[in-house]
């Protein structure tokens, strides 16, 4: 049986980024994967590097006990899904501190070279987006995120050969044109069978 692990950030629980993570769940439900879903601001998750992350990163001190939670629950899942919106064309406070103290050294990967817990697996970035990824593509914008964050710390670093990232794009808050609802409905449907699909590999 397929794991898969759907990380949210938002501090809204009603918010399209949870939404969006459902949809991904949704599918991969119904292929009969055993789905995980983990949303950083409900847990309580500390994006904060703390000293105590250093001297793990120095090979001084355990892992953090919130940290080590969180990377048990990465080490088991085939899948991760990672959903959250672009704030100031990167991601959020939420989602660095996740990157700073969760996929860290002696675990996502190893001076030695070695094979991290999360080399091999498969991991889909969702990103929700105001503008749309045309834009975010032909500004630099959408390269400048594919490089630092699939690219650099998923496949150089993290041995993760099947990344990909999946725009969620033309939102505006509160608007509740047919139109624009439709869209955005098509795109969710998008999720949902992606996450069907992959929940069945």
């Amino acid at each position: 049986m397929t794991s898969v692990l759907v990380i949210t950030s938002n501090p809204d629980p009603a918010s399209l980024t949870d939404t969006a993570g459902d949809a991904f769940a949704t599918g991969a439900r119904a292929a009969g994967a055993d789905v995980d879903v983990l949303d950083l601001y409900d847990s309580g998750f500390n994006p904060v590097y703390t000293l105590a992350d250093r001297l793990h990163y120095l090979g001084h001190g355990p892992v953090p006990r919130d940290v080590a939670a969180i990377q048990s629950r990465l080490e088991k899942a085939d899948v991760i899904a990672l959903v959250f919106p672009v704030y100031w064309y990167t991601m959020p406070a939420m989602v660095k501190g996740l990157f700073d103290r969760v996929v860290c050294r002696g675990f996502a990967y190893n001076p030695s070279g070695e094979p991290g817990a999360l080399a091999g697996k498969t991991v889909r970035i969702i990103m929700l987006t105001g503008g749309s990824q045309g834009w975010y593509e032909s500004d630099g914008i959408g390269e400048a995120l594919d490089n630092q964050i699939r690219r650099q710390t998923l496949a150089k670093y993290c041995g993760v050969e099947d990344s990909r990232i999946v725009y969620i794009d033309n939102l505006i808050s509160g608007d509740d044109d047919p139109e624009r609802r439709q869209a955005v409905a098509e795109q969710l449907e998008r999720l949902r069978v992606m996450g069907e699909s992959l929940g069945s590999k």
